[in-house]
């Protein structure tokens, strides 16, 4: 009898340990998906944080919206590049080249036309400022600003043609981004410097001073209104010096230009 009871108490116990064992494996198979999960969703977590610290290649979109300002820059600003930050362009070169996007040499305009500019092109925090705009061969005022009516107006004194520009071919090299600020890595093709009345693009320079020389040419013999090849640029790439442009993206999604470096 006593031998029973022992027996009896010996499987109660043996089914005591195994149904603690079934209710241990039962809450593991239910919390251990949950505990992966979580560790899957804090390496996510670090991941994101990682990539978002990194240079980012620009998108399609981002690379041809800033090869056309580069050119637009360039064809107007390049005696003055470099550029070493946001305010060392001349207050009057900036006034002149948003004047020249504008495109309305000849007729008044508002401060807040040229100023659509300003932000577009600097960014809508650019130290540039609204003043009279001088003639860019120096003989006098070209528009008259009046600060209470906010106008621009044309000093109709001037008996020459319009500014020089610098026609050029850009060349993508690599662009990256991290946070708002973008660079933009290109070469850059001069051709002959253009002054009133255009002659024919004869030769590509690798500089806007021997483009304005005429001295120098890495490709010469030109016909008029010639189409590089990407053999022929190939074949000078090596010895072009390489532009760096750095722009700063504001909350009105202007690409603001900052510096223009010379690698």
């Amino acid at each position: 009898m006593r031998e029973e009871k022992q027996k009896h108490k010996m499987v109660i116990f043996i089914i005591l340990i195994l149904f603690m064992v079934f209710i241990l494996l039962s809450i593991y198979i239910i919390c251990h998906p949950k505990v992966e999960n979580s560790n899957h969703m804090e390496d996510n977590d670090v991941s994101e944080v990682v990539d978002d610290d990194m240079e980012k290649e620009l998108t399609m979109e981002e690379k041809e919206l800033l090869l056309a300002q580069i050119k637009d820059y360039t064809t107007i600003l390049a005696d003055s590049y470099p550029i070493d930050g946001l305010g060392s362009l001349d207050n009057q070169q900036a006034l002149l080249f948003a004047l020249d996007q504008l495109g309305v040499t000849g007729q008044d305009f508002m401060e807040s036309d040229l100023e659509k500019v300003l932000e577009k092109y600097f960014g809508d925090n650019h130290p540039y400022i609204h003043e009279d705009i001088q003639c860019f061969l120096g003989d006098g005022v070209l528009y008259r600003y009046d600060s209470a009516k906010r106008e621009y107006f044309f000093q109709d004194i001037h008996g020459h043609g319009g500014a020089g520009i610098y026609p050029v071919e850009i060349y993508y090299l690599d662009g990256q981004k991290k946070d708002e600020v973008y660079t933009v890595r290109v070469n850059i093709l001069y051709g002959n410097y253009c002054y009133g009345t255009c002659g024919p693009v004869t030769g590509y320079y690798k500089s806007a001073v021997d483009s304005r020389n005429g001295e120098n040419p890495v490709l010469g013999g030109l016909d008029d209104y010639y189409e590089i090849t990407e053999e022929e640029y190939q074949s000078v790439k090596d010895n072009l010096p390489v532009t760096k442009f750095t722009f700063v993206k504001d909350q009105n999604e202007n690409y603001g230009l900052e510096s223009v470096t010379l690698e």
